[in-house]
């Protein structure tokens, strides 16, 4: 968790922690640890070493002040600058936990709205609910625009040497409704699509 004030994001809730990398629940065993820092030959997107921890220079949390808006009230995520399609946005940070722990434990993360699976053999997913970083404020398309802009993606951190989850603006072809369209406009909000990695049922 960030400590230093000018390590966390503008309008960064102050009730939730902010992280500059996963946290791990204590209950996760050896052989969990072992898969989620084994690469296997089908991850291909990676976070790159040359990424910087902390606040993205990507994106910004801002408030959703549009009445007609789904999250209206809430907050949400804006591109900084323009993003091109298929790039690597920021890695969703959370508290990488088990669905093979005690109930309890499981029943807070299976009303979470910010629960990703990230290796459904090894029963692993990662929570942002209480803690994350700017990468909990993705919101889904539906509501906002005809089709998503980008996308959660399974992928492997050089930095961390385990796999790991991330969002990416939708590859060329996937949200353009015209040849040479894509990509995120600076100012534009990120908006997902329906995806598979919610929740780790």
């Amino acid at each position: 968790m960030a400590k230093d004030s000018k390590a966390i994001p503008k309008n960064w809730p102050p009730t939730l922690s902010y992280l500059t990398q996963p946290s791990y629940a204590c209950h996760l065993t050896k052989e969990q640890l072992n898969a989620l820092r084994t690469r296997g030959p089908d991850l291909t997107s990676e976070i790159p070493l040359s990424l910087p921890r902390g606040p993205s220079a990507l994106v910004k949390i801002t408030a959703i002040t549009q009445p007609s808006h789904p999250a209206h009230g809430q907050a949400g995520l804006c591109a900084t600058r323009n993003l091109a399609p298929g790039s690597l946005i920021i890695p969703y940070y959370g508290v990488v936990h088990s669905d093979l722990a005690l109930p309890q434990h499981n029943l807070d993360h299976e009303k979470s709205d910010y629960d990703l699976r990230i290796d459904r053999d090894a029963q692993l997913a990662v929570d942002a609910a209480k803690a994350g970083n700017e990468a909990r404020f993705v919101n889904d398309y539906r509501g906002v625009r005809d089709r998503p802009n980008a996308e959660f993606r399974e992928c492997w951190d050089l930095r961390l040497k385990q796999k790991s989850m991330a969002v990416f603006v939708l590859p060329a072809g996937k949200n353009a409704t015209r040849k040479g369209e894509g990509g995120i406009a600076k100012g534009q909000t990120l908006d997902l699509g329906t995806h598979s990695y919610l929740g780790v049922s």
